[in-house]
């Protein structure tokens, strides 16, 4: 791991989660740290200096829970967006190994140092709580049977515009996927004639199932 001396670039990832507005008053100092992949974000067995906050890359989230197994998800940091979480309210472990699949960019602030205040800023707990759904909806989506491929399909059928997609970004979110992960499979669909690609942005469901 190591701290990336660039305040333009720090500040760029601090403008486009809009961190400056998660907290009450002055912003806490903020690091940008690097991960080489290989690299351990965390593990059980430390304890946990930075909370940080995933801007870009992505992740193996895996546990041992023997000597002879490991349980590994993937992720990338859509869904996966702060670390240190469970250890600000009071957790005495990171519950997983995290490890850097790809080079992974994080934002970083002291957690001993700032825990009082950020546990007092209701500002901020707002944001935590979002924080802590996302995580709790992509779990839910990746522990759920079937290719990501039907579960688009699914998605598209019970969505409020009917067979129509027009929000990829939604969707991918919902999904817990990243956009360019969405894409493969919409054009995956669109080679087998399952959806139809009118314009920039939307797709629809040719042949509904049923129907």
């Amino acid at each position: 791991m190591e701290t990336i001396n660039d305040p333009k670039r720090r500040n760029a990832y601090i403008d486009a989660i809009g961190l400056r507005e998660s907290f009450r008053g002055e912003m806490p100092k903020i690091f940008l740290l690097h991960y080489k992949p290989g690299e351990l974000l965390t593990n059980p067995f430390s304890t946990l200096t930075y909370l940080q906050f995933i801007v870009e890359g992505e992740l193996l989230l895996y546990d041992m829970p023997d000597e002879n197994s490991t349980i590994v998800l993937q992720t990338s940091y859509n869904y996966v967006n702060i670390l240190g979480d469970f250890e600000l309210v009071g957790s005495k472990f990171t519950p997983l190994f995290v490890e850097a699949k790809t080079d992974v960019y994080t934002l970083a602030l002291y957690l001993e140092q700032n825990r009082q205040r950020l546990l007092e800023d209701p500002v901020f707990l707002c944001y935590l709580c979002r924080c802590l759904a996302n995580k709790l909806n992509g779990a839910v989506m990746n522990n759920r049977q079937g290719t990501l491929r039907n579960r688009v399909l699914v998605s598209l059928q019970y969505s409020s515009n009917g067979d129509r997609m027009t929000n990829i970004g939604d969707l991918a979110h919902s999904l817990g996927v990243s956009t360019r992960q969405l894409l493969r499979v919409l054009k995956d669909l669109c080679e087998e004639d399952v959806l139809e690609h009118p314009s920039k942005g939307v797709y629809i469901v040719k042949n509904k199932p049923g129907g």
